[in-house]
């Protein structure tokens, strides 16, 4: 056993030192470039089914199965990851250009410099497309196509706008661009395995959190109403920002609110453990201060963890239902996935002994924050992303 936490540790480490490079490979040589040569590649396949055997083979060596909440949230990873394997292997996401009167019922699917051309078992005819915009305003508020769906068997009128999508047979298409000629250009997604698997580990997933901060609720009840505050104070303000605010289309959804309240509590938390730290080692010989510290970091850890899992999978659903692909290794997504890896080693200090350390365990909560830091400002200033507008 003492081998294999040896190992895990190293292959988290490469894990996440991969993860970081690929968001500057991305910087240098383009998204595609970034996906075909590393996120989709077969090692890097191989690193992630490599590190869920070897969360099988520790679960099954520490009977989590006797803690249930524990145990259930170790499956959904498994869930999650098996989800986007499938997803590789049998997804299917492309383009369309539909101009106003001529019945299409294919897509393109690109990858680097192939184009291959896919047939559809029905047709989609454009009517007419139009740009909705803020009322005494350019800004535009909404992309909207007005179609007609034919399959054969069905004729029927479709409207697609941001955030709000076609499904049809598997099918599924958003508004995702236009040209100056009015042609309407939608996303194709097809992905019949790989959502479902992946949803139903988002589902176990947030469960499994809900389950263990409840376990968990005497260790940390103090600080859970000052920080749910906190959160009450930023949805308003979030909400407050929406309505006198214009967004970009694709940011008019209700997620947006879930996902960045979320998230941003998740940051305030991390930050109050990067301060406690600090604290801690101004006086690193008082044993007994330390401690204390200590079990006040890990009172804020938990939750930050637990939001922060709950920010990044709400976005991932977000994402799907706006751009029709719930992870596309952006690199605010990666490095946000960065952070919780991080983050989340410390609660697996039976695990590893030295986060039993109250001098160990300061320290790294202080030089984790160097993620946060990367995600919220790093990513916006040096790598750029669809994310930039945070």
């Amino acid at each position: 056993m003492k081998y294999v936490r040896h190992i895990t540790s190293v292959l988290v480490i490469i894990l996440i030192a991969v993860l970081a490079a690929g968001t500057i490979v991305e910087k240098l040589h383009g998204s595609e470039f970034a996906l075909a040569h590393v996120y989709s590649a077969w090692w890097f396949v191989g690193l992630w089914a490599v590190v869920a055997g070897l969360i099988v083979y520790m679960a099954v060596k520490c009977r989590l199965w006797k803690r249930m909440a524990v145990c259930a949230l170790h499956l959904s990873i498994l869930f999650i990851l098996l989800g986007a394997l499938l997803t590789m292997l049998t997804g299917q996401h492309g383009r369309m250009k539909l101009e106003p009167n001529r019945p299409n019922s294919h897509f393109y699917i690109q990858e680097q410099d192939d184009i291959t051309k896919v047939a559809l078992p029905f047709s989609l005819t454009l009517d007419r497309f139009e740009i909705e915009k803020y009322p005494n305003s350019n800004k535009p508020k909404d992309y909207v196509s007005y179609l007609q769906l034919n399959d054969g068997e069905t004729h029927q009128d479709i409207v697609i706008s941001m955030n709000n999508i076609l499904r049809h047979k598997h099918y599924r298409f958003y508004q995702s661009d236009y040209d100056e000629q009015g042609n309407s250009i939608l996303d194709v997604a097809r992905d019949p395995w790989g959502i479902g698997v992946t949803y139903a580990g988002y589902a176990l997933l947030f469960v499994a959190l809900a389950a263990i901060l409840i376990e968990r609720r005497k260790t940390y009840r103090a600080v859970t109403w000052s920080w749910l505050g906190v959160l009450v104070v930023l949805l308003v303000f979030l909400y407050i920002r929406m309505l006198t605010h214009p967004l970009l289309p694709v940011l008019r959804s209700p997620f947006f609110s879930i996902h960045i309240s979320t998230i941003v509590t998740a940051y305030a938390l991390l930050l109050g453990i990067l301060v406690v730290g600090i604290i801690a080692l101004v006086k690193p010989k008082d044993m007994a201060r330390m401690e204390r510290l200590k079990s006040l970091s890990t009172a804020m850890l938990y939750p930050a963890v637990a939001l922060l899992a709950f920010g990044i999978f709400i976005g991932a659903i977000w994402a799907n239902v706006s751009w029709g692909n719930y992870w596309s290794w952006d690199p605010k997504e990666v490095w946000a996935l960065i952070t919780l890896l991080i983050y989340a080693a410390p609660l697996h200090e039976k695990l590893w002994k030295s986060f039993q350390k109250p001098l160990f365990f300061h320290i790294y909560g202080i030089l984790a924050f160097l993620s946060v830091l990367i995600t919220y400002f790093g990513v916006n200033m040096l790598l750029g992303g669809v994310h930039a507008y945070n």
